[in-house]
């Protein structure tokens, strides 16, 4: 049971980074809460941080 709780904390997270990805030139930091992923990254020359939520939304913060 706990193994298939981190498989899906696991999947969830790779799932939004991939999604913040699309956004961002790499990722500098990932934080999983239980509603949203939040994902600090880098793109251009400035940091950036972005929710993507359990529904797939993104927004930056």
């Amino acid at each position: 049971m706990e193994k298939d709780m981190e498989k899906d904390m696991t999947e969830r997270v790779r799932k939004a980074q991939d999604k913040a990805l699309e956004h961002l030139d790499y990722i500098l930091e990932t934080i999983p809460t239980p509603d949203f992923v939040e994902i600090v990254g880098h793109v251009g020359g400035d940091v950036v941080t972005y929710r993507v939520y359990n529904d797939g939304s993104v927004y930056e913060k």
